[in-house]
């Protein structure tokens, strides 16, 4: 199979074919993670006011949310941006725009144009962060705010990943450019193209208890199943299995409360965030 360390150009190709083949609406957010991600991401969504740009909306989980203004809707796979249109709510009183374009580069939109402004999951597939913020900086207007998620790391960044369960949905490639920031180095970013930091910190800390027992499981029927069996239903049930598990000691940890404790110990969530305004 061909590699996906390519130019730009072909990088746009890969994501059409993602956003055309993988569901990723209907399987990240049904896991413990996505669900803690939307809820984070929402309650800045559902605060915002005035002209609203998403950046990576992919089908919209949470541009069809916005009911504060219009909103304009940016992903680099036009496959998607079919999907989020077909996914608006009926009869809103909000327009939604939606254009083919790159987080790299908003020329096409006016300086001090966006009022709120939301990058969540894009940052670490992009080659050049910086003009991610420096886009940010341009396009807001003074008093805005700008929420940016991407995933954590500890101790080397990550850049080329297998491309993983994408096979599973017959995606072409043997690996893609997926790196992850922390919550400083963002906020070095973010100050660099003249924005200012009103929060930096981290999320979904919960995953680091909630999957300790089920992670175990799930690697020992993984093992098992690929010198065995040899078995996809298997490997579907494998993975059900450690999401219902990994959420029920979530629930369990939240109403014993017990996980006041556990996050006493747990200093950092898997991913990071930074909140903005110019």
């Amino acid at each position: 199979m061909l590699s996906v360390r390519i130019d730009e150009a072909r990088l746009k190709n890969f994501y059409e074919e993602v956003g055309a083949k993988y569901p990723e609406e209907e399987v990240v957010y049904h896991t413990l993670k996505g669900r803690l991600r939307k809820k984070f991401v929402l309650n800045f969504v559902r605060g915002a006011r005035g002209r609203f740009l998403d950046v990576g909306c992919n089908t919209g989980v949470y541009l069809r949310h916005y009911e504060n203004g219009n909103a304009i809707g940016i992903d680099l796979a036009h496959s998607v941006l079919k999907k989020a249109r077909e996914r608006l709510p009926r009869n809103s009183a909000n327009k939604f725009y939606f254009l083919v374009g790159s987080a790299e580069d908003l020329s096409f939109l006016s300086e001090n144009s966006i009022d709120s402004y939301l990058c969540s999951e894009v940052l670490e597939h992009v080659f050049h962060s910086q003009k991610v913020f420096n886009g940010i900086a341009r396009v807001l207007r003074p008093g805005g705010r700008a929420l940016v998620t991407t995933p954590n790391y500890r101790k080397n960044r990550p850049q080329w990943v297998e491309i993983g369960v994408l096979k599973k949905y017959e995606i072409e490639g043997d690996e893609y450019f997926h790196s992850a920031y922390r919550p400083e180095e963002m906020a070095g970013m973010a100050q660099k193209a003249g924005l200012r930091v009103l929060e930096q910190g981290t999320l979904e800390w919960e995953i680091k208890y909630t999957t300790k027992l089920p992670v175990l499981i799930l690697w020992s029927i993984r093992w098992l199943n690929r010198r065995t069996f040899k078995s996809s239903a298997l490997e579907s049930w494998n993975q059900a299995l450690f999401e219902r598990l990994s959420g029920f000691i979530y629930l369990l940890g939240h109403f014993t409360q017990l996980e006041k404790i556990f996050h006493f110990f747990i200093k950092e969530g898997v991913r990071s965030y930074v909140i903005l305004t110019k």
